[in-house]
């Protein structure tokens, strides 16, 4: 694999993304712990020499 494209397509699911009302408060910390830990396994699977 030469590449892998990471996207979060925020403007899709937040309708404040990047507007004056997207604020810290209206974040999901919880569901983006999730996709970090979830790209870190996937990264972590494809390094390990096979």
């Amino acid at each position: 694999m030469s590449a892998v494209m990471i996207t979060d397509t925020a403007w899709y699911r937040n309708p404040r993304y990047h507007t004056a009302q997207d604020t810290p408060e209206t974040l999901d910390y919880a569901r983006m712990l999730q996709v970090v830990e979830g790209t870190a396994a996937a990264v972590h699977s494809l390094a390990i020499p096979r």
